[in-house]
């Protein structure tokens, strides 16, 4: 299976990223309403992407009164049709990665497969490739400290 992985060692803050996904989502280039969106911690300059990390156990999905929101082949998904708009998925989110424009929640679904994010990311902070489950759980603890030491 292939996820995203995050390195923001590598990011520029260029955000790139959030432009590309925003032109595929939504025909315009709105960091805004991008399912990927990029931190800046100004005392340190260290600039990191944050994206839906598909965790094991999405407290999203749990969250959903809905069931709105489901994980199928290691995919997060959200049936618009069935979603109220409570965002409880966006409140219970561990890495902030589910937001909100409006009236409309924002969440990664990989593109289908082809997430154009990666493709725009130069430095290469940003990849999508098999990983074991190990070293996929280790990066997210790896990130889940610096995104808290980041609050």
């Amino acid at each position: 299976m292939k996820y995203i992985f995050v390195y923001p060692e590598r990011c520029t803050g260029c955000r790139l990223c959030s432009l590309a996904c925003s032109l595929t989502k939504y025909g315009e280039c709105n960091p805004r309403k991008a399912a990927i969106s990029v931190v800046r911690d100004e005392f340190e300059r260290f600039e990191f992407p944050v994206v839906c990390f598909q965790c094991q156990d999405a407290p999203c999905v749990s969250a959903c009164p809905q069931n709105a929101i489901t994980k199928d082949e290691g995919v997060v998904t959200r049936d618009d049709d069935r979603c109220i708009g409570c965002r409880l998925c966006a409140v219970v989110c561990p890495f902030s990665a589910i937001t909100t424009h409006g009236k409309e929640l924002i969440h990664c679904d990989l593109c289908g497969g082809d997430p154009q994010c990666v493709k725009y990311c130069s430095t290469k902070a940003i990849e999508y490739a098999e990983e074991t489950q190990e070293a996929m759980q280790r990066r997210k603890e790896q990130l889940a400290r610096v995104l808290i030491i980041e609050k």
